[in-house]
Parts: structure tokens; C-alpha cells; sequence
């Protein structure tokens, strides 16, 4: 006679919202690293500044889509990385006796 099938596993409120947290990561992070890159490729419009102001402007926005973009790729790592400890293993099946 063939033994039931296992149940399905409890739900784990803990487990959801670890699961929310590594979306909230990798989707805050993507979010960052597009503004990072923006930053860095796009110059910023320098119609009314003078030379060394259009300069300045320049490289602080090169510097903090630089830092943008660090930061954007670690946080994309992290929820990466949460989400692969948390997901649910299934157990090999069982071999031939």
C-alpha cells in the first residue's frame, strides 16, 4: 500500500519577512546602482553656471554615482545572498532500494 504524501510545510511568518526584506534589498539596490551609473556616465546640464562651478558640479556627481554605484551593488549582493539561504530546500528523492 503506498504510504501518504508528506505534508505541505507551515508557513513562517519569520521567513517572509526575511523573504521581503532580500526584495526590499535587491530592489533598493538595483534602484541605487541605476542612479549610481546615471551619475557617472551623465553630465549634469551647465547652462547657467560658470566653468568652475559646471566643474564642480561635474565631479561631485561623478564621485557620488561612483559611491552610488558601490553601494547599489552590495545591497544587490546582500538581498542576493539572503535570498539564497532562505529558500526552501527540497529533499533528493529517494533512490532505488
Amino acid at each position: 500500500m503506498p504510504s501518504a504524501p508528506p505534508p505541505p510545510p507551515k508557513p513562517s511568518l519569520p521567513r517572509a519577512a526575511l523573504l521581503g526584506l532580500s526584495g526590499g534589498l535587491l530592489l533598493g539596490g538595483l534602484g541605487l546602482l541605476a542612479v549610481g551609473v546615471k551619475g557617472v556616465f551623465v553630465a549634469p546640464d551647465c547652462t547657467a553656471l560658470s566653468g568652475p562651478e559646471c566643474e564642480l558640479i561635474q565631479q561631485a556627481g561623478q564621485e557620488m554615482g561612483r559611491v552610488q554605484t558601490r553601494f547599489g551593488g552590495a545591497l544587490v549582493a546582500l538581498g542576493a545572498a539572503l535570498f539564497v539561504l532562505l529558500r526552501r530546500w527540497r529533499p533528493a528523492p529517494p533512490g532505488p532500494p
